[in-house]
């Protein structure tokens, strides 16, 4: 059997039937009041149906702060927390397991006018008064960027607070676990970054200090489920996208740091993606990212996952390895093989591959995207479309 379709556990507790993960992706298609609905219980039900090991969910908002897609969902009270059960069950139902991923209130990534925002009177959060620049809200008028107008979070444990009403909530859900998204220019992600994060208080400065507020949410999820295990923290140490880039001298320190210390924490996964250290044509059609500005440039071939992997990788240690950003089955069986990571994250082939670990196991080549770059990005006529409208390889 190919090492990919072997089983693994994390942490000693959750034991998965291959090590393919489906990765999250937002989908923009919960219509229902921003909850889950018939067609997130069947996309990820299906999914499941056809063998995927562990799937984690959309990034679910756990603020009523928006974004730039209005139909992403929330997980803030007991109804969107019974909204989300029954994707769950559909999963367990196959065997698989299911995270949700914790995505806060985009921190500087927002606009004071977008509908959640203005309906609950929230302001723009952020570790320190520095907009963002870009964006583009294309369900407001005039289709406007990134707000300046910040409010400087007086104090993160609040922040932190709020994560924990949402980690609890998925927890009564029944998700097996949380992955923390810690990449992409988000709230978590500001707080990592000297160029976003000014502050000069004990989240602030130091390498230390811009790491803390990320290792105190993974002790939040240690204390509702009751371990470090149950922990999945997603890092992109060479991420571009929404002015997160930094220079190779301070992603060595932080990442390296911060790997050294999630493992000492005994997270269950430390996810890395090699995003802005390779760049794939589908992520350049979406994202707009042509390469990294020649002053944050990165040694030639360098790649986070195997370099900061190695942090991660070695006998005896408490944490899975999984990769991510445009892996290929073929290329993560051969860094598995090789022992050089335990798990592969997967995501844009998902959409339109429902039946992906089937054509794994069966040696069937995976379908290709026919139908443009923002199939992800609904919720189109209905929420079904391009979402749930994609055959499998036996409908053929």
């Amino acid at each position: 059997m190919s090492v990919i379709l072997q089983p693994i556990t994390i942490g000693g507790k959750l034991a998965l039937k291959n090590r393919i993960v489906m990765g999250s992706m937002t989908r923009n298609r919960c219509v229902d009041d921003l909850k889950p609905g018939d067609a997130q219980v069947r996309h990820y039900g299906d999914r499941a149906r056809h063998g995927t090991g562990l799937l984690v969910s959309e990034g679910v908002f756990i603020d009523w702060t928006g974004s730039e897609f209005p139909n992403a969902p929330v997980i803030i009270n007991e109804e969107h927390a019974q909204a989300w059960r029954k994707v769950v069950h559909a999963v367990h139902s196959q065997g698989s397991k299911m995270y949700l991923q914790t995505w806060h209130a985009v921190g500087r990534l927002q606009h004071e006018y977008d509908t959640r925002m203005k309906s609950t009177n929230i302001p723009v959060l952020a570790p320190s008064d520095i907009p963002a620049t870009g964006g583009k809200y294309r369900h407001l008028p005039g289709n406007p960027g990134h707000t300046d107008k910040l409010t400087v979070i007086e104090n993160p444990r609040t922040v932190i607070e709020t994560y924990r009403r949402a980690i609890l909530l998925a927890k009564q859900a029944g998700f097996d676990g949380i992955e923390i998204l810690a990449q992409g220019g988000y709230l978590v992600h500001q707080f990592l970054s000297s160029r976003i994060n000014h502050r000069t208080d004990a989240y602030g400065g130091s390498v230390e200090n811009r790491c803390r507020f990320l290792l105190e949410l993974v002790d939040v999820v240690a204390e509702v489920y009751g371990g470090a295990e149950y922990a999945c923290v997603k890092i992109c140490p060479a991420d571009i996208c929404n002015g997160s880039i930094t220079t190779y001298k301070e992603l060595k320190e932080t990442y390296s740091y911060l790997v050294t210390e999630l493992v000492k924490r005994r997270v269950g996964i430390v996810c890395i993606s090699r995003r802005g250290s390779v760049f794939d044509d589908d992520f350049a059609d979406t994202m707009g990212a042509p390469g990294r500005p020649e002053e944050f440039a990165l040694p030639p071939g360098y790649d986070p996952v195997l370099d900061l992997g190695s942090l991660v990788k070695y006998p005896g240690s408490p944490s899975l390895l999984m990769a991510n950003h445009a892996y290929t089955p073929v290329e993560a069986e051969r860094l598995m093989t090789l022992d050089k990571i335990d798990l592969v994250q997967i995501a844009r082939p998902f959409m339109f591959n429902p039946d992906l670990v089937v054509r794994v196991r069966d040696g069937i080549p995976l379908a290709e995207n026919d139908r443009g770059s923002m199939v992800e990005y609904g919720p189109f006529k209905c929420p079904d479309e391009n979402y749930n409208d994609w055959p499998v390889a036996a409908a053929m």
